[in-house]
């Protein structure tokens, strides 16, 4: 894992500053790290020569979507920047460029890459790694919960593994499609008004919960848990769970109406205690499923031994799993109907 790179670089992006331009007159870009048809990341330096990562709101596309797409940037600056967590990426500075008018965000430029570009190198990851990155970003969408942030895009991309020496810190990142569950837990002067609009799909159809994939607008944090265990999923058996479907509405029609298929069937070495956690944290029915990342992190626990999850990640650790261990034959796991069944043991 190697590289200065919150986000995987692209080229050719319309709408975007150039390199030199500066932002807010104390932030000069030097290259495009990666953005989306929201917004766009740049690596950059502060005044005094630091590194950053600077992400400010694309000026191209439809300008009829243009006061919503900055409605939605300023929502992710005050629903973000509310969120103080070691397993969050931060925002250090914020604002709204006076030269341009384009609001910007700036956080700090980590070393590392995200899960994405892990799983895409290493297919599948050792059960045991898998389960303690999963418990960091458990407590740091947890925090995220706490102050009343549904995260609506939980993904692998979104999870970013920042190297520090010889281990691995995972951290939650990317706010764009969050809501407030109460605008009151973030504080009147940030409480923008709701800005999903009915009928549109929201977050990454892999890995959204069924009752997202119908409408995003009253969604809860069992939202977050199923999209955070079908991340693991991926990471243990090396694809989300509906990924053979190549549809988007067939994708949906799979997500609503069936329950994700045995992570065992296509990854015979899950451990059969795990493969129950995440399962029951993929429950179809949200009465039924996880009711919380730090109830499903307490799971894990349980199902690795803290020894296993609560473990400091080695970054040489982050590798695919090894031969052996695709050899191994795990005992089949009876999937429990609801999350009070995981609990029982």
């Amino acid at each position: 894992m190697a590289g200065r790179c919150i986000f995987r670089c692209v080229e050719g992006q319309d709408g975007v500053l150039p390199p030199g331009a500066r932002v807010a007159g104390r932030y000069v870009l030097e290259r495009i790290l990666g953005g989306a048809a929201m917004s766009t990341v740049y690596e950059a330096r502060d005044a005094s020569g630091a590194p950053v990562a600077v992400k400010t709101l694309s000026f191209a596309g439809d300008p009829a979507d243009g006061q919503e797409r900055r409605a939605r940037f300023l929502r992710e600056i005050s629903l973000s920047g509310a969120i103080e967590h070691p397993h969050v990426v931060p925002i250090i500075d914020h604002g709204v460029d006076a030269a341009t008018g384009v609001p910007y965000l700036v956080m700090p430029l980590l070393e590392g890459q995200d899960m994405a570009a892990l799983l895409g190198q290493a297919g599948s990851i050792d059960p045991g790694i898998a389960v303690a990155l999963f418990v960091q970003a458990c407590e740091g969408l947890a925090a995220a919960h706490g102050r009343g942030v549904v995260h609506r895009d939980i993904k692998p991309s979104n999870l970013f593994l920042e190297t520090r020496g010889d281990h691995v810190i995972v951290r939650v990142t990317d706010f764009g499609l969050a809501k407030a569950r109460d605008d009151r837990a973030i504080g009147p002067s940030s409480a923008p008004r709701p800005l999903t609009a009915t009928g549109r799909f929201m977050g990454t159809p892999q890995y959204v919960s069924p009752e997202q994939a119908v409408s995003a607008k009253h969604v809860d944090e069992r939202s977050d848990v199923f999209s955070l265990a079908m991340s693991l999923y991926h990471a243990l058996s090396g694809a989300s769970a509906f990924a053979y479907v190549r549809s988007f509405m067939g994708l949906v029609l799979e997500i609503t109406s069936r329950e994700a298929p045995h992570i065992q069937d296509t990854a015979p070495w899950v451990p059969p205690e795990i493969a129950r956690v995440v399962h029951a944290a993929l429950l179809r029915e949200r009465s039924a499923r996880c009711p919380s990342v730090a109830e499903l992190a307490l799971a894990l626990d349980t199902a690795t031994g803290i020894d296993v999850s609560r473990r400091p990640v080695l970054r040489k650790a982050c590798g695919p799993s090894g031969d052996s261990q695709r050899r191994v034959k795990a005992p089949r796991a009876e999937l429990a109907a609801s999350w009070a069944e995981v609990l029982r043991g």
